[in-house]
């Protein structure tokens, strides 16, 4: 059986150990750094009023709809443009020259085109997981081994069989990658997304609502709750590659 290594928390414990004595000793006035138990109250009330489960719901409901979307365009352009050099001469240098670009330059482009809304935002997390998805499903396609690709033709698999038997195998490990990457950088798009655009239910809300009232408590919870919320997603991500790759752990063995 596994042991639990507590050693991530020492710092986590440290850091609230250290504002607790400092906010109760008033070495910061508290409406700059209030005390952890007026953040521990705003996180009570939002629980028992459901808007902690609302904003989580609706940022969520974006993150999936964009990583989706991103992830199935970004792994079909990955392999379109793997296997066949037509498309990669055509297509790659423009791709290249566009990751040049930060996705926050995007934006005002998006407003434009798209409205100031939902759309925009699931767009906006769409194209964040969009490049690592592609860039390393294009990779990992480009370099699968040639001798397993003559493996194939000796048993004569044909297209299809030399794609699902040989291409996706070898490539897979690069494929999961990308998209454990894609999902974590998710989660920091679907925040910048709820903060660039218009203000609407999500986790970023309480963080613009506290800025606004000068509430540094409500702040700090919305942060909390976002913290909590990405570091999940860091598990999953890890969990999700581990996974869908345990077939390869096992033919190491």
């Amino acid at each position: 059986m596994k042991k639990l290594d507590l050693r991530g928390w020492a710092i986590p414990l440290v850091l609230l150990l250290l504002w607790t004595v400092v906010s109760e000793r008033h070495w910061v006035d508290h409406a700059l750094l209030p005390p952890p138990r007026d953040v521990w109250n705003v996180f009570m009330e939002s629980w028992q009023s459901k808007e902690l489960f609302e904003n989580i719901a609706y940022s969520l409901a974006r993150n999936i709809t964009g990583f989706v979307a991103g992830g199935v365009i970004g792994a079909a352009l990955g392999l379109l443009l793997g296997l066949n050099l037509w498309a990669d001469r055509f297509l790659s240098p423009t791709l290249n020259a566009i990751k040049h670009v930060a996705v926050f330059a995007w934006i005002p482009l998006m407003i434009m085109w798209f409205g100031n809304g939902e759309l925009s935002k699931i767009i906006f997390i769409a194209l964040v997981v969009f490049y690592p998805v592609f860039f390393n499903t294009y990779d990992g396609v480009k370099n699968v081994s040639e001798k397993n690709k003559e493996v194939a033709k000796i048993f004569q698999l044909g297209a299809w069989g030399t794609f699902f038997k040989v291409i996706l195998p070898s490539a897979a490990p690069s494929i999961f990658a990308g998209l454990n990457i894609a999902l974590v950088f998710s989660w920091v798009a679907t925040i910048g997304a709820e903060y660039f655009f218009v203000a609407a239910p999500g986790v970023v809300n309480p963080i613009l609502d506290g800025q606004n009232l000068f509430k540094m408590e409500i702040v700090l919870y919305g942060m909390a709750i976002i913290a909590l919320v990405g570091l999940a997603f860091s598990k999953a991500a890890h969990y999700f590659e581990n996974y869908n790759l345990r077939w390869r752990q096992g033919s190491h063995k």
